[in-house]
């Protein structure tokens, strides 16, 4: 049986780069030591790679007597230097942890009163923090420089250091409140997308606040950014500003004009691989709903590119580009240009899933359970489609999942009915009744399953379900294009199936 075990999870997903590093670390705090330390890493790193699951039993059969007979201790050890090794590794990799080691040694000197060459240190961590754009630590460098130059010039000097600092803080401080507006609306419009999955809103409340955010002029005027940190903002959230709009080709000239910045500044140490990945996401999304195919397919193959181009890209971020494959393949469900990508996605959907748990929040499990679902509903893979949302349905009753969650039970109902088990049709038409009745909000989609879902409770002749279906189809249909049901068909329309059903196909 498996067991639990922090040290095998850590080997597991270090990078080759930091794997390296472990091994000089070693060698320079540990050499001469104890040699079983450095052998259980590479045994264990050996073992990681080629297995997701550690099983110590099977794992210690690989050692020398020695080690199995003092594995504890031996383990314990090479967890807490690893980890050391680790914080080492972020702290000289890191641009943002160099500045601030260097503004550790500028203190030193200073106290030292070892002016020069304070003064030195103090001009590489401004250079350093001013290309990074890292703006809390430039206010505090102006800061530093004020204090140093009191001590080294006249009055005069000390006088233009002053007024040039002065100005330069001014500046910064106007790139920071910028940045902090910029993060402020992300956040507001984040929290909207949550409210409203499929970018629709269902009631004028919804509609009155994304208007109120959207009005905004930061998002109108990219000339207001101040920096590459909220340029890139900038194009991110007008990607969603046009979506809602329904104009998918700006969207896409902005998904465009994001990944382009953000592969430039990963290539600059100045983006983290996560941007880059959201960035080629963001791409395939909207040239998708655009049917802009030569630019969806150049942003997949630089994601499928992914390992190769980073191969000492972290486990989280080659999970987290495998998962933005599936979900932008399976997202595309009824669409046929999809359909042989996503069937070979399919075969390793549940063991893929196993990998990606260790990465994902709530929510984007939530979204991966409803898209393969869909996908397997519009090829007809009914019983496929009920597995996968009963994954859904179990997950807790969390406000993240309310719409999915809607919808899931809505498409169980159909999946029920394909299964053509009465006693399964009944169970689900009770389970999604209740459901829906609980809900706080029924809007006219959920209205219209409701109404007959309770007609199904007495329905029994082939003849009272086809005129049922027929109904349900002409009611719907009626609403289809009202802007505040859109949300509801984006994520599931049943239209297609109805008349599939009515036709006898």
């Amino acid at each position: 049986m498996p067991v639990s075990n922090e040290l095998f999870d850590v080997i597991r997903v270090m990078t080759r780069k930091e794997k390296s590093f472990f091994r000089r670390y070693f060698r320079m705090h540990s050499a001469g030591k104890d040699g079983a330390v450095l052998n259980l890493f590479e045994r264990l790193a050996e073992y990681s790679a080629n297995k997701d699951t550690y099983f110590e039993d099977e794992f210690k059969l690989s050692l020398i007597e020695a080690t199995r007979r003092h594995f504890p201790v031996i383990k314990n050890n090479l967890y807490n230097l690893v980890l050391k090794s680790l914080n080492e590794y972020r702290r000289e990799n890191n641009n943002e942890n160099k500045v601030k080691s260097l503004l550790e040694q500028y203190d030193i000197l200073f106290s030292m009163s070892l002016l020069t060459q304070a003064e030195k240190v103090l001009k590489k961590a401004k250079k350093l923090a001013v290309n990074n754009e890292y703006f809390m630590d430039i206010n505090t460098i102006h800061n530093r420089e004020r204090t140093l130059a009191r001590y080294m010039l006249d009055a005069e000097g000390y006088s233009k250091v002053v007024e040039r600092v002065h100005k330069e803080q001014i500046e910064n401080l106007e790139r920071i409140k910028n940045v902090s507006e910029m993060n402020d609306l992300g956040s507001r419009i984040t929290i909207l997308l949550q409210k409203y999955p499929t970018s629709k809103t269902r009631d004028e409340a919804g509609k009155k606040e994304r208007d109120e955010i959207f009005s905004n002029p930061l998002l109108s005027d990219e000339k207001k950014m101040l920096s590459s940190i909220t340029t890139k903002r900038f194009y991110n959230l007008n990607v969603v500003i046009n979506e809602w709009a329904g104009d998918h080709a700006a969207s896409l000239g902005y998904a465009k004009k994001y990944a382009d910045v953000v592969e430039k500044d990963v290539l600059k140490q100045k983006a983290s691989l996560h941007e880059f990945i959201i960035s080629l996401y963001s791409v395939l999304a909207s040239s998708g709903r655009a049917h802009n195919m030569e630019e969806y397919e150049n942003a997949y193959n630089k994601l499928e590119d992914f390992k190769r181009q980073f191969p000492d890209a972290t486990d989280r971020d080659r999970l987290e580009a495998s998962y933005m494959l599936g979900l932008s393949v399976f997202s595309k469900a009824a669409d046929d240009y999809h359909a042989e990508r996503g069937e070979k996605m399919l075969v390793d959907a549940d063991e893929n899933f196993k990998k990606y748990e260790r990465v994902l929040s709530t929510q984007q499990k939530i979204v991966w359970y409803f898209v393969i679902a869909r996908f397997c509903f519009f090829k007809a893979a009914y019983p496929d489609a009920g597995r996968w949302l009963n994954r859904l349905i179990q997950i807790p009753n969390i406000d993240v999942s309310q719409d999915y969650q809607c919808y899931a039970r809505i498409m169980n109902l159909v999946v029920a009915y394909e299964s053509g088990n009465p006693d399964r049709i009944e169970h689900e038409l009770r389970r999604a009744y209740y459901f829906l009745t609980k809900r706080n909000k029924i809007y006219k989609y959920e209205k219209i399953i409701l109404e007959y879902t309770r007609q199904a409770f007495r329905v029994r002749s082939e003849r009272e379900i086809n005129e049922m279906l027929e109904f349900m189809y002409r009611d719907l249909s009626a609403i289809k294009n009202d802007p505040f049901e859109e949300n509801a068909f984006d994520a599931f329309d049943m239209l297609p199936w109805l008349k599939g059903k009515i036709s006898g196909k």
